[in-house]
């Protein structure tokens, strides 16, 4: 016999305030009294509980962004390390890569073989 949901839809309202305070999906599993291996099936079965939580990992963010740039500022106690590993391990932040492309257009294998071939072929002549 099957236990009857827990769900109902007023948990959207309460996933989306708890986590615009900066939880996460697991905090707000324990705040709505429900196993986190429930919570992953409310995605699956609910579509407003699921978009709700979506918005709720975008307000997360934001909340964690807003701190961390309190902080950067000097008007909130944070540690920088702290809060830089916080942010790329939980919301996969990554630290930003500059490439610069030297030739517009690459030469193929063929092309680049060839030049060699030719410049070997001149020092040969000299």
């Amino acid at each position: 016999m099957a236990f009857p949901s827990k769900y109902k839809p007023a948990m959207c309202q309460q996933v989306k305030d708890l986590m615009a305070e900066g939880m996460s999906r697991k905090a707000t599993a324990v705040e709505l009294g429900i196993s986190y291996k429930t919570f992953l099936s409310y995605i699956d079965r609910h579509e407003d509980f699921a978009a709700a939580v979506e918005q709720g990992d975008v307000l997360a963010e934001a909340w964690w962004e807003d701190k961390y740039i309190r902080g950067a500022l000097g008007q909130a106690e944070v540690q920088p390390a702290m809060m830089i590993m916080y942010m790329k391990n939980r919301f996969k932040w990554r630290d930003k890569l500059e490439q610069t492309v030297i030739k517009d257009e690459l030469e193929t294998v063929d092309e680049w073989l060839a030049a060699r071939d030719s410049e070997a072929d001149s020092e040969d002549e000299d």
